[in-house]
């Protein structure tokens, strides 16, 4: 019950923290989205007002050559017809010579702008300013561009029109925008302020304007996407949730009915036993076999060992499993004649190696061989370590019957050289992957030397599996690991055809296998 209840709970707050993290991850997308938007409109203007002004000081600068009081009239109409242009004029070497607004009136520039006004002949400059002598307190942007013979043209736009079109745009974001020019001072909202806690900054440039604009949204408009979306993806964070119960619903159904099976299977006698042979290495002789579980259903297809194994531990049909896989070992080898000792190696699950029916299911199986066997049981790292105490009585007791004990697939689990010491242990088999390191019989490989050399000190016998190639036994036999398990000699074999392959060469060197 408590299970199915955290089932369930997942089942509803995982598919609910997909939702918000997509949720989030298209808030983002979409902010971008419009903020760049917001951007493209706003700069768009401000190039087509930048594209005004030069146009403005274009025939502003055909009128330098000539004196003041007879372009006035031109310059006027120039300065008061053309869109956005508040004053248009002539300043030559610092002194406003020309002027739409002041006519031919000469003064400092500097001292009616605040700021120098002047640009390279032939290149337009735009200046921001904060305020002009004719209107102070009131930000204006002035397009310069240079004429030559130290004359500059120049265009004076109001910067209440970018306000205003800033103010225009849709706020539904809650942004600030600011515009510079040329990195002065900056242009934005009159209702807008900088967010002080800002999520989302982004900055875009014109070449053509010489502008700056910087986008600044603050956490609250992400939060409004994030709802909006949450909104719009409800239905599917339902959709995901009956989807995930309806696979747990299936999955957890289809344990139930591989358990069934399996009860079924054993019955039924679909489980059967292959042989795997481990040899001596030097001289090649077969000195005994590992016994593997197999599941041949009715119809023909093969169960993997990984598959029903695991189902049979997560079920609590491994001990029964075990049992009858030594049932089907006495039946298999009842007929064999092999030659002493032959070692069959036996996998111990660590559940049944805690069971109280352990020890009488091993000596029940050691008692129905011939003695000419010798009976390994091949125990993982792990059950070792789980409950070293009672594995080391149980162990022990099955030592003195007859009994010999194997540490599997070493060097993958959490055995320490004090545990080892202390177990009751015969064989030490090392792990394929290690194995699989020898490329060459004269590679350097530390981790497998170490192996080697302490199942040396603790007088422990080894075996090296997964061996598949002539340079793996030979370097197994320059370091003198007695026994090999592979398919270089054997794959795992039905009974009938092991005893075949085995008998004809139980006194002779058992070739590579196929």
């Amino acid at each position: 019950m408590k299970f199915r209840k955290s089932v369930l709970a997942a089942g509803i707050l995982v598919p609910a923290l997909l939702i918000t993290l997509l949720s989030s991850g298209m808030a983002y997308r979409q902010l971008d989205r419009d903020t760049a938007v917001t951007a493209g409109i706003l700069m768009s203007q401000v190039d087509h007002i930048t594209s005004i002004a030069l146009r403005a000081n274009l025939v502003t600068a055909r009128l330098s050559t000539r004196p003041c009081e007879s372009v006035l009239q031109q310059m006027t109409e120039n300065g008061a017809l053309t869109p956005y242009i508040r004053s248009t004029g002539l300043i030559r070497d610092g002194i406003l010579i020309c002027s739409s607004v002041t006519g031919a009136r000469q003064q400092s520039a500097d001292d009616i702008f605040g700021v120098t006004v002047s640009a390279p002949p032939g290149r337009m400059k735009v200046i921001a300013t904060e305020g002009t002598s004719s209107v102070p307190g009131h930000a204006a942007v002035i397009y310069a561009f240079g004429v030559g013979n130290r004359t500059t043209a120049f265009s004076v736009v109001d910067a209440r029109y970018f306000v205003d079109l800033m103010d225009s745009l849709d706020d539904e974001d809650h942004s600030a925008q600011q515009l510079r020019f040329n990195g002065g001072p900056i242009i934005s909202g009159q209702e807008k302020t900088a967010p002080r806690s800002k999520v989302f900054t982004a900055e875009f440039s014109s070449d053509v304007s010489q502008a700056q604009l910087r986008i600044l949204t603050p956490p609250l408009s992400l939060r409004h996407y994030i709802l909006r979306n949450l909104i719009f993806l409800g239905p599917l964070s339902l959709l995901l949730t009956l989807a995930m119960l309806y696979m747990w619903r299936l999955w957890d159904t289809r344990k139930m009915s591989l358990a069934e099976e399996i009860r079924k299977g054993m019955a039924d006698g679909e489980f059967s036993v292959h042989y795997q042979p481990f040899c001596d290495t030097e001289t090649g002789i077969c000195s005994g076999a590992e016994a593997l579980m197999r599941w041949q259903r009715p119809d023909g297809r093969s169960i993997s060992p990984e598959v029903f194994i695991r189902a049979a531990e997560e079920e609590g049909l491994i001990i029964s499993l075990t049992q009858h896989l030594f049932g089907l070992i006495e039946e298999d080898v009842r007929v064999w004649q092999v030659n002493a000792p032959f070692h069959l190696g036996v996998n111990i699950a660590a559940p049944h190696l805690a069971d109280r029916s352990f020890t009488a299911d091993v000596l029940r199986l050691r008692v129905s061989l011939d003695a000419a066997f010798r009976l390994v049981l091949e125990i993982t790292e792990r059950s070792l370590v789980e409950d070293t105490e009672t594995a080391s009585v149980k162990l022990n007791e099955l030592r003195q019957k007859g009994c010999q004990v194997a540490v599997d697939d070493f060097g993958t689990g959490y055995c320490s050289l004090s545990l080892l010491q202390s177990l009751p242990v015969d064989y030490l088999k090392i792990d394929k992957i290690f194995i699989d390191s020898l490329t060459s019989a004269d590679v350097d490989t530390p981790v497998l030397d170490t192996i080697v050399g302490l199942s040396r000190r603790l007088n422990l016998t080894t075996i090296a599996e997964g061996v598949t190639a002539a340079h793996q036994v030979d370097w197994l036999i320059k370091n003198q690991v007695p026994y090999v398990q592979g398919y270089y000699y054997g794959r795992p074999m039905p009974a009938a055809d092991f005893y075949r392959w085995y008998s004809p060469l139980c006194m002779h060197k058992a070739p590579p296998g196929p």
